[in-house]
């Protein structure tokens, strides 16, 4: 809904004529729209009389953002002067700040060349009023970097009224039998949420097979007739 944000105008002393003067709002950090109405008209002062109002509707919403301003002026005076002819008005935030989370379940099958995404999900416990910010860079766990996947670091955006952003790290594709391998991406420095689960491991699925072992037969050797002899037994994959 909405409720009014108030500006007194006062004239310094009681006038025998009607006194009248033009008013307007104007957008601060507040939207108008959004946050705010647009106002304006003319406020009339009757003879003798030295106070009106000028009430500006606020718009309420459930966005957690910094407290925003907008400014109400005035204008074309009639038998009065203006002295202080513009005031601010703070909208007051009152929604918990949101948290950000690193979404657990980031897998990715390699491939066997080029490369695919292994994509992390970032969401917000709750809609913001602004865009929310946040730093991320990888981190070996079992993958190294540079042989199992790109290294990747920036600064991921979730956009105002949204709750979700997604990060993607380069998995490098091979045909090497090998077990499941991991990476770590971190979260820091947010702006406009706080951090909650702010490190998750994905996982990149191994799709090659593993090689079988075999031992070479006949093995054979004549036993010699004193000392020893190595019999070889050669094994491969």
């Amino acid at each position: 809904g909405q409720q009014p944000l108030n500006f007194g105008v006062t004239l310094s002393a009681a006038s025998g004529q009607v006194v009248t003067v033009d008013y307007s709002t104007s957008d601060g950090t507040a939207t108008a729209g959004e946050d705010y109405t647009a106002t304006g008209g003319t406020l009339t002062f009757p003879a003798g009389s030295t106070q009106q109002s000028v009430s500006v509707p606020v718009l309420g919403d459930t966005f957690s953002e910094p407290d925003e301003t907008f400014d109400v002026a005035l204008s074309n005076a009639q038998n009065a002067t203006i002295a202080t002819g513009a005031a601010t008005g703070t909208i007051q935030n009152d929604d918990a700040v949101p948290g950000i989370n690193i979404v657990a379940g980031a897998t990715v099958t390699e491939g066997d060349s080029g490369q695919v995404n292994l994509v992390f999900t970032l969401r917000l416990t709750l809609a913001a009023g602004d865009d929310v910010t946040v730093d991320y860079a990888t981190a070996d766990g079992t993958a190294t970097a540079g042989d199992d996947y790109t290294a990747t670091s920036g600064t991921a955006t979730v956009t105002a009224g949204n709750l979700e952003t997604t990060v993607s790290v380069p998995v490098l594709g091979d045909t090497l039998g090998e077990s499941d391998e991991t990476v770590t991406l971190n979260l820091s420095n947010a702006s406009g949420a706080n951090i909650g689960v702010g490190s998750r491991t994905g996982t990149i699925q191994n799709d090659d097979p593993l090689p079988a072992l075999s031992v070479a037969t006949p093995a054979a050797i004549p036993e010699g007739d004193a000392g020893s002899a190595d019999l070889v037994f050669t094994i491969s994959l």
